[in-house]
């Protein structure tokens, strides 16, 4: 099952704020609670983000952007592929060869620090604390651009639930912004004061919306 939202719509007639509020009229950003589960196969699942597509063949998923899979059979591991057009993100303060597990608040743009496209690249695990490393038992945020039907870029992020080892996989959400060659900020699963800020986020978009409108 999939979901789509796309944050700034005409939800609503009328939004009452008490809260003085500073908002960039241009954020436009769509997320896919996509809450799929990564099989620990060969083929795994290819995924396309712009018409939220996914299956295990490349015939059921026209036009993808990245592929999630297992390297070997004998060996738990979470192997990201991006085709034509996707690259995946370094962390900031990573020297490693891998796409990064981004902090909150990790900007994804175009001046962010990106991997060659069209190879095979595996996170990497280890202790919590270590730039750009995944984790075990966690949430993980890995970043992308990736080219729409139109061949434009655009910018996003994905939230991977790792369990107990590397094959038990699942990528929860994806986020990308709308406007081409625009970057966006990882904004990591909140807490009960971040659950407030999201919300208060969230209100700014739409009264950013409708004075933009």
């Amino acid at each position: 099952m999939s979901i789509d939202i796309r944050i700034g719509g005409r939800g609503c007639a009328a939004i009452a704020v008490t809260a003085v509020i500073t908002v960039s009229a241009n954020a436009a950003v769509t997320r896919w609670n996509c809450n799929l589960n990564i099989p620990a196969t060969s083929a795994g699942l290819f995924i396309n983000v712009e018409t939220q597509v996914s299956g295990t063949t490349t015939a059921a998923v026209l036009g993808w952007d990245f592929n999630l899979y297992t390297t070997s059979q004998s060996t738990a591991s979470l192997t990201m592929y991006g085709y034509l057009g996707t690259k995946f993100m370094l962390a900031p303060e990573q020297f490693g060869y891998w796409p990064g597990n981004l902090p909150g608040d990790t900007w994804v743009g175009p001046s962010s620090r990106w991997l060659p496209e069209g190879q095979d690249y595996s996170a990497v695990f280890s202790s919590v604390g270590q730039a750009g490393n995944w984790n075990y038992n966690s949430t993980n945020y890995f970043g992308f651009k990736f080219q729409v039907s139109t061949g434009a870029t655009h910018f996003g992020y994905g939230r991977m639930d790792v369990g107990a080892n590397a094959n038990i996989r699942t990528l929860k959400w994806i986020e990308w912004e709308e406007t081409a060659q625009t970057g966006l900020p990882v904004v990591p699963a909140p807490g009960i004061l971040g659950a407030i800020g999201t919300l208060v986020a969230g209100i700014a978009r739409v009264v950013s919306f409708f004075f933009k409108g």
